[in-house]
């Protein structure tokens, strides 16, 4: 017991130069740790970007695809700023029409008013429009698209549009922001209707 008390009594303490190598032994470990953590953190944000852009731009093409062989148009047309347009006849002998574009860096699918011979012109009446859905559930995305996104169209057999078979190409580039870090996905698709 004596010894032991007798090394609590002790007042020798460490050395500089002990000191310094402890503290450099201890700077240098702690820098790795740090690094190897950081490395993880920034790896799984990345990689968490990435499936989104994927999972989105995954919900944007089927929401394309859907929308148009469920719709089944007769006819497809191209308008201005990356916009297309389905057309069918319906059954009071007038025309469905849907619009799939590209607008405020989201993918916009609109249903148009259907249009009946024999009715009068909406626009004639007095009647209040109504107005079209700005938020678009089907196509909502934490991404946005960038300006090289498209959606173009190309008849078959060099026909005059609209046309009633042909090939849409679709352009997707998707930008993800999240505090400092940015990802982009760019995504081509080409199908038949």
């Amino acid at each position: 017991m004596r010894k032991f008390v007798d090394l609590l009594r002790r007042e020798q303490g460490f050395t500089l130069i002990e000191l310094i190598a402890a503290l450099s032994l201890f700077s240098l470990v702690s820098g790795l740790i740090y690094g190897v953590m950081m490395f993880g953190v920034q790896s799984y944000q990345r990689v968490t970007m990435e499936n989104t852009l994927r999972d989105e731009s995954d919900l944007l093409m089927s929401a394309i695809i859907t929308e148009i062989y469920t719709f089944a148009p007769s006819t497809v047309r191209s308008g201005t700023n990356q916009t297309i347009f389905l057309q069918r006849d319906n059954i009071n002998g007038g025309t469905d029409e849907v619009e799939i574009g590209i607008a405020g860096g989201q993918l916009v699918i609109n249903e148009i008013p259907a249009s009946n011979p024999g009715t009068p012109d909406p626009a004639d009446s007095l009647a209040t429009p109504v107005p079209a859905d700005t938020y678009n559930t089907r196509t909502s995305t934490d991404s946005k698209l960038g300006p090289a996104s498209s959606i173009t169209l190309e008849c078959s057999a060099n026909t005059i549009q609209p046309c009633e078979s042909g090939l849409l190409n679709i352009n997707l580039s998707l930008v993800l922001q999240r505090g400092d870090n940015t990802r982009q996905l760019n995504l081509e698709s080409k199908f038949g209707f």
